[in-house]
Formats: C-alpha cells, structure tokens, sequence
C-alpha cells in the first residue's frame, strides 16, 4: 500500500458491536502501511467500540500537531517517543487513569511528566540483535574491540539502519553518555562534543570500513531494510545483518533452502554487559476525543484472559514473530524470538532508541537530523574509504553543529 508523504488516508476498520449504536466512530492514527497495518486492522476488528483507522505515515506529528479538531484522532498510536516530549503534542495528550500496569521500564519511558503516564505500550522492538547464517562457523565477538572483519549488509537507504548501530556502540561504550544524550542532548549540545561520542564514532566507521567494500557501500545506499535481510539469509552474499527482532518474518518468509537463522546480542565493550536498545510504538488518548478513547487504550494494550474478545488476533501475530508487546508472553514468539522477547519483558537497564527520543533538528527522518549525519559518515569510510578517525571528527562536528541551532 503507498502512503503520501503529504497527507493521510482513513481505512474504516471495523463496526461496532452490540451495545454501540450511535456511537460516532473513534478516530485511531497510526503510521504503519501494508503487512503491519493489514495486521492491526484485524486487532481492532475484535473491539468493542467503533473504529475507524487513520494511516498518517510520517506525516503524524503534523497530524496531532494540526489546527483542525476535525482531523485530530481520538488515539493514537505514536511511533517515536519524542513526540510524547514534544511540548505542543504532550499538551494535547490526556494521561491515563487508571494508570495501565504495564512493567516499570516502560511505563517510565512513557512519563515525561513525573507522575503522569501519557501512553501506553502496543508493540515493542528488540534493536540489539545480529542475524547469521547457523552452523557456518561464525563465532560470536565477545567484545566490540574484537569485531573481526565481516561482510556487513547494511540496508543504508533507511536511516533509522545506521542510527541502530551507532546507539548500540555508543551504549556498549558508554551508558553513561547514552543515557545524558536521551536527557539533554537537545538542551546541552556540548555533550555531543564528548570523547566517548567521538571515540563511538570512531569504532563504528572502523566496523563499517572493515565490512563494507566500496562497491557495497554505493549499492548500501539504495538498500532497504528488507532487502538487506535477503542478502544474508537468500543470496548469501554477506555474513551477517544487523536488525530488530522484526526481521524474522522476512528470513521465515524468503530464507534459502536448508538456511537457518541465528542471532547474538550485539557485543558488548569490554567487561561491560551488552548494550540493550529498544524501540516500540505507545498508544495514547487525545485530549478532546470521546470518553471511549481511554477504555479502547486499556483494551488495545492489556492482555485478555484465555479465551477472551482479542486474544487470537494478537497471538497470532506474535507466533509468527514481527510482534513483541509487553503483555504477550514470551513462550508465544516464534523460537528464534523467545530470547529477545524475555530480554524486553525483564528489562531494567536498557536504553529507548536514541534517534526515536529526540525532537530537535537531530531528530530522526528522511535525510535529516542524525539521519543525514550517520549516512555521510557511511558514505565517506565505505565508498570514499576516508581514515575513520578523520571521518568520525567530521561527524562529531556536524553533531555538535545541528545540536547547538537546536538549543538556541
């Protein structure tokens, strides 16, 4: 299905059941498209309210930004953290009572107000993970120091691909850091300027330069996400990728006859334990909507007892993998994801998806931001084979340089 950069498109989703006559439909805005948006239909196809879908695609922050009440959504289920930080979206933002009791971890990602939960978890990403071919040989680096030279496939064309690997460096190298920047990056643009960012950077163009040949870096650039997944896993022409847990369905899907897939925390720095970066997508209720909206919030991200309204719908998609939540248990993933999904259950010292928090002109986007930095950096050590000191110097800068016009 192709969304317009520019505008939405409303996708009626289901009718409401008995008990519901009247009532005017809720206005739910999501960003997905095609499978994921297929799938989240079929969700809400079971809820006990009327619905009816708004596919924003990026253009979601515009949409809870807007003037018109007749557009604003009822819910919605928001993509990139940052918007929950977002001081002309938080406002328009109801929090929830009562509080869901999802795990602390996430409930507290989702408070950028003390004391008031803004949203709840829908779907939640494992971002650490590095998929291989089983039984080839490849050993797993027990440190980033000793990340041997690989052939990388790196789905370059989204950007979101290479701001994966620099959070999983730089919280491998320095959690510390990591977490100032999820603070105060945007307010403190001097923290961009730190040893341990350059040193982060520095690590990363050296992994990149190592794994990515100039020929691959040109093709990287054109690569999407899904499409790097095959090389590994269908035409075998790189050792290994690194991607979300939401890479399984494209290997269960597309693999190679006799291929089998496994997959390792990305390394860890040193004796430190191995970095874990995670990502999701946070249901909220719009301030305004119906009275409706909050009930359907609870409804959409809580578990259902065996034998209850949704539980198929969300079960399945878990089982074949492409879907962690917080109130699915682990044993329901495909095997491959029982790991991750335990590591995302339990989790207490991870970090969100750096790129996904910040709002300012390093926030995440087409070309843009951290985006557009990352991919330069890309660019010079894999096609133009720059020294990667000299390369992640000139990244550090650009760093520094967008996060202080942020701050002004």
């Amino acid at each position: 299905m192709s969304l317009s950069r520019r505008s939405f498109l409303t996708i009626p989703a289901a009718v409401g059941l008995a008990g519901c006559a009247g009532s005017r439909p809720l206005r739910v805005a999501v960003v997905w498209s095609g499978d994921e948006l297929r799938r989240f239909l079929r969700v809400v196809k079971d809820s006990p309210y009327p619905v009816t879908v708004y596919s924003a695609g990026d253009n979601i922050a515009a949409l809870l930004r807007g003037p018109s009440g007749e557009v604003t959504p009822d819910v919605a289920v928001i993509p990139r953290l940052g918007l929950l930080y977002d001081p002309e979206i938080r406002r328009r933002i109801s929090p929830l009572t009562p509080i869901r009791r999802q795990p602390e971890f996430w409930r507290d990602l989702a408070s950028p107000v003390p004391g008031q939960v803004l949203g709840a978890w829908f779907k939640i990403a494992h971002k650490s993970l590095v998929w291989h071919r089983d039984g080839e040989g490849l050993a797993r680096p027990p440190t980033l120091d000793a990340w041997a030279s690989r052939t990388l496939s790196i789905g370059a064309a989204d950007g979101w691909v290479l701001t994966d690997w620099f959070e999983n460096v730089l919280l491998a190298r320095s959690p510390s850091t990591y977490s100032k920047l999820f603070s105060h990056g945007e307010s403190s643009p001097e923290l961009w300027a730190t040893g341990e960012v350059r040193q982060a950077l520095e690590q990363l163009a050296t992994i990149w330069q190592q794994g990515v040949t100039a020929e691959r870096g040109r093709r990287a650039l054109t690569l999407q996400f899904h499409d790097s997944i095959l090389d590994v896993f269908t035409y075998r022409t790189a050792e290994v990728v690194a991607a979300p847990d939401f890479a399984w369905p494209v290997i269960a899907r597309y693999h190679a006859a006799g291929v089998r897939a496994a997959h390792f925390r990305f390394p860890a720095n040193g004796g430190a334990a191995p970095p874990l970066v995670v990502g999701g997508d946070v249901a909220v209720a719009m301030s305004g909507g119906t009275a409706d909206a909050f009930d359907f919030v609870h409804w959409l991200t809580s578990p259902r007892p065996p034998g209850g309204d949704r539980s198929d719908t969300q079960e399945a998609w878990a089982a074949e993998g492409g879907f962690l939540a917080p109130y699915i248990d682990a044993s329901i993933s495909p095997p491959a994801l029982r790991g991750a999904a335990r590591d995302l259950a339990g989790v207490r010292t991870g970090q969100y998806d750096l790129s996904d928090r910040l709002t300012g002109p390093l926030a995440g986007g087409d070309g843009r931001g951290l985006w557009r930095i990352l991919t330069e950096l890309f660019i010079a050590v894999t096609i133009d084979r720059t020294r990667p000191a000299t390369a992640a110097g000139t990244a550090a800068d650009d760093l520094v340089s967008a996060g202080s016009r942020g701050s002004r």
